[in-house]
């Protein structure tokens, strides 16, 4: 017999509960039916297959040994189909994530466009967190999924895994550099003696890193955005410290990259944090997260 052609899945089903449960009754009521009814689809399928499934008495149902092959098998079919539900459900619903603006809007643009495409019906929530705090928020259960340079380890029960380096660059207008005398490499006494803008005002770990690459304390302007702080390197008021491709992007001929000599700039290391048992859904975002950064 064709059981692909002749057993159908409320047939197993029935045949599964009675097996786990060791009874019809504890089955019919397991699957919400009527035990007439329920041992109806047992003494069907047991025509279908020609086969004697159970020995029933008044303490319940024992199993034969065609049934104990058949529930090996049955099982694990169902074990499937739950993760199949399971990888459905995760296709639908709203993912919470904690992350800055300019991580939004430049480095995760293209995931999230190509992430959008293949799963149309999954929301994407942005967070901001005023202090920057994404791992906190993930911490706290406020988001699904943080994403930014984390600079602490994380509390126990939180997952986190790099995404992305990027490389960290000095730059400033040429107008800036002809004014001041500087050329594509300049020494850590020049570089002091010059107002530095970052972009961490909130993130204050970036200056600590980039003083400790320097050797010396500087001169360091902070700002709250990276757009902000970038607006005032252009506009002349100092030599801006941002990363690399973020520079490159800008595509123009106003802006001079500034190496200093004999300093190796620390990479700027994105990760991601999550909880270590997170939802179907978050695990899916996670997994094609990580192929689109890996390739």
């Amino acid at each position: 017999m064709d059981i692909l052609k002749n057993v159908n899945l409320n047939l197993l089903k029935s045949f599964w509960a009675v097996y786990k449960t060791g009874g019809i009754n504890r089955a019919a009521r397991l699957l919400d039916m009527t035990p007439p009814s329920l041992s109806h689809n047992i003494k069907q399928l047991e025509r279908q297959l020609g086969k004697t499934l159970f020995k029933t008495h008044k303490k319940g149902a024992d199993p034969t040994a065609d049934a104990t092959t058949l529930f090996s098998l049955v099982e694990i079919a169902f074990e499937n189909l739950q993760k199949f539900n399971e990888q459905f459900a995760a296709n639908k619903g709203v993912i919470r994530i904690g992350l800055t603006t300019i991580c939004a809007s430049f480095f995760l643009v293209n995931f999230v466009r190509e992430f959008q495409s293949k799963y149309p019906d999954i929301k994407l929530e942005y967070h901001h967190h005023p202090t920057h705090d994404y791992l906190g928020m993930v911490e706290n259960d406020e988001v699904d999924v943080g994403i930014m340079a984390f600079t602490r380890k994380p509390k126990e029960g939180i997952n986190v895994f790099s995404l992305f380096k990027n490389n960290m660059t000095f730059f400033a207008t040429r107008g800036y550099a002809e004014k001041h005398n500087l050329s594509e490499e300049i020494t850590v006494e020049q570089l002091v003696k010059l107002p530095v803008i970052l972009f961490s005002a909130k993130v204050k770990e970036v200056r600590n890193i980039l003083e400790n690459d320097v050797g010396q304390k500087l001169n360091a302007v902070e700002y709250h955005t990276t757009h902000t702080a970038f607006d005032r390197t252009m506009q002349g008021q100092g030599i801006g410290f941002f990363f690399e491709d973020y520079i490159d992007a800008q595509k123009t001929n106003e802006i001079m990259k500034i190496r200093v000599k004999d300093v190796e700039l620390t990479p700027w290391t994105y990760e991601c944090a999550t909880n270590k048992n997170p939802s179907a859904l978050v695990s899916l975002f996670i997994k094609e997260m990580k192929i689109f950064f890996k390739s």
